[in-house]
C-alpha cells in the first residue's frame, strides 16, 4: 500500500513539474477581447484574458485548450511542443456574428403613468405647451394666508398677462393642437388618398391640410374620429381648396 502511495506521489510530482505556464493573446476582429474564456480540459485549469486579449495558462504539450466569449467563436486546439518555444502563443479567434431572423418593434403607447397606477384617471393631463401655459396664468391659492376667500392671485400671472407671455403661450397651444390634428390626417389617410380621390397635387398636400383645418365641422370630426364625416368634409373642402389655388382649371 506505501509503494502505490508512493508511486502515485511520484506520478503528481512530475505531471505538476511537466506543467508550463503558457502565455499567449488572443487575435480576433471583435470589439472587445476581455473576458475570453480560456480552459485547459486536460487540467481543468481556467483563466479570463486581459488587456485586449492576453492571457497565461498552466499546460503542457498534448493538452487541449479550448476558447469561448459572447463576441467570438468558440475554439478548440490541442497544444504542441513548438507552442511552448515561443514567447507569446497567438490565437485567432473568428468574431461572433448574431444575425436577427426578425426583428418585431411594438408600440407599447397604452403603457402609461395611469395605467401603471401613477397618476389616477381623474387627473388632466396635459401637453408640454399647455403645461407652460397653465404654468403662467394659473392663480396660486393660499399663496397669502390672509388673501381673500382663503387665496390670491400669484404674482407670474400677472406679470405675464402684462408682458403678453400668456398670449404667446396660448398660440404655442393653439400650433400644437393643430399639429396633432394634421399629424391625425396623416395617420387616417395615405397619400394616395389625396392624390387620387380628393386630386390634390402631392406638392399642395400639406397646404391642403392647414387649410382643412379652418373648418371648425372638420375639426370637430377628427377630435370625434368620426373617419366617415372626416372623409366627405375633405371631400366638399378639397373642391374648395382647389378652386381658390387653381381657379384658371375649374
Amino acid at each position: 500500500m506505501r509503494q502505490i502511495l508512493l508511486f502515485l506521489f511520484f506520478l503528481l510530482v512530475q505531471n505538476s513539474f511537466s506543467q508550463t505556464l503558457l502565455k499567449g493573446k488572443v487575435v480576433s476582429e471583435a470589439s472587445n477581447l476581455d473576458g475570453i474564456h480560456v480552459i485547459n480540459l486536460s487540467n481543468k485549469k481556467n483563466t479570463l484574458t486581459e488587456n485586449s486579449g492576453f492571457f497565461s495558462i498552466l499546460a503542457k504539450p498534448s493538452d487541449t485548450l479550448m476558447f469561448s466569449g459572447v463576441l467570438v467563436k468558440g475554439l478548440q486546439i490541442v497544444l504542441k511542443p513548438t507552442d511552448f518555444s515561443e514567447n507569446l502563443l497567438f490565437i485567432r479567434l473568428k468574431p461572433q456574428v448574431n444575425q436577427l431572423d426578425e426583428v418585431i418593434i411594438k408600440n407599447y403607447s397604452e403603457i402609461n403613468a395611469v395605467s401603471l397606477g401613477i397618476v389616477p384617471k381623474s387627473v388632466k393631463s396635459y401637453t408640454p405647451a399647455q403645461r407652460k401655459l397653465r404654468t403662467a396664468s394659473a392663480a396660486y391659492p393660499n399663496l397669502y394666508a390672509g388673501g381673500m376667500a382663503g387665496g390670491s392671485v400669484g404674482l407670474d400671472p400677472l406679470l405675464n398677462a402684462i408682458s403678453g407671455r400668456t398670449a404667446m403661450l396660448k398660440k404655442e397651444v393653439a400650433v400644437e393642437t393643430r399639429e396633432k390634428l394634421q399629424e391625425k390626417l396623416d395617420k387616417m389617410y395615405e397619400e394616395i388618398f389625396f392624390v387620387e380621390t380628393l386630386k390634390i397635387p402631392v406638392e399642395y398636400i400639406k397646404g391642403f391640410q392647414i387649410f382643412t383645418l379652418d373648418d371648425e365641422k372638420l375639426v370637430n370630426a377628427l377630435k370625434a374620429k368620426n373617419t366617415t364625416l372626416t372623409t366627405f368634409l375633405l371631400g366638399e373642402l378639397a373642391e374648395k381648396y382647389k378652386q381658390m389655388v387653381f381657379p384658371e382649371k375649374n
